[in-house]
């Protein structure tokens, strides 16, 4: 009798091991997780088909004002961010020994040219010999071409603006001295601007000037621009894999400035895939896509029904915004690409607000 109890005990708590097993494994299957999802619509498409990069906008043309005489700064009139229009006085040096020098061989010049008008007078009459009057010609002229270059000295003590444009940086004050040649000034001329945009070796390829760009800048609410490639750069930079490619686009309303971050889209760039011609690259985050235990790719994509389905994907070349995906996926689903981690096949899903 107590081994009939012992044996119908035995088998109770079996059946409820199996039964509260069986309703762990129903009520995991009929939890509702909530996801984040990637559409691969075709509202999408272009951001989708074109490789993102992120840029950065530059001056058309980047200036350094300079003096060619020393002396000390006695006006710098403007700060860094100040917009100055072509031919406007930016910066001055003192000019007091050049005005100084020049009186000077002004007066030198005058007395040479009473000395070269009183023998050329002389010499008229026969009195004295061609060779005094040649020399004094000679005196004179010399004095006046030594004026005229001092007075030059004083013309260049005033830096003026060769272009319109912003002071991109100071790099001296009121107060220091100035020497020939040293930068003091930065100018950009921004009428239209430059995107600089860091492409890795094995893309800059696909890209020559006119190539056609999408440029969406923060600091102006994404709006698209439109612009196309002038430079491609040929050398590394800094010894990486990156090189520089450059985007003219106009600047209307002088909005833009150097140094704001912006996206670029390469729409029309080739790419190397294996689609079908004619077939447009999908492109899905990174974090989406998952290698099982036998080293197959899949993710997972939410149905009509709101439930995750797994697909397994063959994966292509990874871009800076994604990865591609060669098969697996028509181009319309929903990736989900947050909250995969507890998913099985056929879970029920919502979507994150």
């Amino acid at each position: 009798m107590k081994t009939t109890i012992t044996m119908a005990g035995a088998v109770l708590t079996t059946l409820w091991i199996t039964g509260c097993s069986s309703n762990t494994k129903l009520k995991t299957g009929s939890d509702t997780l909530t996801v984040k999802v990637f559409n691969l619509s075709a509202d999408t498409a272009t951001t989708n088909n074109g490789i993102v990069y992120d840029g950065t906008l530059e001056a058309e043309k980047t200036i350094d004002l300079s003096f060619q005489v020393s002396g000390t700064i006695v006006s710098f009139p403007f700060k860094t961010g100040d917009y100055v229009n072509k031919g406007q006085l930016v910066a001055s040096i003192d000019e007091t020994t050049y005005r100084s020098q020049y009186n000077a061989q002004l007066a030198q010049a005058k007395l040479a040219n009473e000395n070269y008008t009183r023998i050329n007078e002389v010499f008229k009459k026969g009195s004295v010999a061609e060779i005094k009057m040649l020399e004094a010609k000679s005196n004179y002229e010399q004095a006046t071409a030594a004026a005229h270059a001092t007075y030059q000295n004083i013309v260049h003590t005033r830096l003026y603006a060769p272009v319109s444009g912003y002071i991109g940086n100071k790099m001296a004050e009121a107060g220091a001295v100035a020497g020939p040649g040293q930068p003091v000034l930065q100018l950009l001329d921004t009428r239209s601007v430059k995107v600089l945009v860091a492409v890795p070796e094995n893309e800059v390829n696909r890209y020559q000037a006119g190539t056609p760009a999408t440029i969406k800048i923060d600091a102006l609410g994404n709006q698209p621009l439109q612009g196309k490639v002038a430079e491609v750069g040929v050398t590394a930079l800094n010894g990486s894999a990156n090189y520089n490619i450059k985007i003219a686009i106009p600047n209307t309303g002088l909005k833009l400035r150097p140094g704001m971050l912006c996206k670029v889209t390469f729409a029309a760039a080739t790419k190397k895939t294996n689609a079908p011609a004619g077939a447009k690259e999908i492109i899905v985050p990174v974090e989406a896509v998952q290698v099982d235990e036998k080293g197959n790719n899949f993710l997972y994509i939410m149905n009509a029904q709101h439930k995750a389905v797994r697909k397994e994907v063959t994966t292509g070349q990874l871009y800076n915004n994604g990865i591609a995906i060669q098969s697996g996926l028509s181009g319309n689903e929903q990736v989900i690409t947050s909250g995969y981690q507890k998913l099985a096949d056929q879970t029920p899903v919502i979507v994150s607000k």
